[in-house]
């Protein structure tokens, strides 16, 4: 009896440790997919809104925002440059 609980506790450990790499896997998934997003808005801001009057400077706090954020980190610049933040 001893064998066929140690195989059980085996398997759903196993069960257990390939649940959590399919969650993580997706939650980093998730997160490069929205940096992504919000680097390609960022470029496309500027060069969409250069008509617009809207221009946010390409450093690398700018791609850090939008990095971390995704649109939402756009968005935050955009309502900053309009508000008349100075954004270096």
């Amino acid at each position: 009896m001893g064998e066929e609980s140690t195989l059980i506790y085996l398997v759903a450990g196993a069960v257990i440790l390939i649940a959590l790499a399919i969650v993580v896997i997706k939650l980093v998934k998730k997160i490069l997919v929205n940096s992504v997003l919000g680097v390609i808005a960022l470029l496309a801001v500027n060069y969409f809104g250069a008509s617009l009057g809207v221009k946010i400077p390409l450093t690398i706090v700018t791609f850090l925002i939008c990095a971390v954020l995704g649109l939402a980190g756009v968005g935050l610049l955009i309502i900053a440059q309009l508000l008349g933040f100075k954004i270096q």
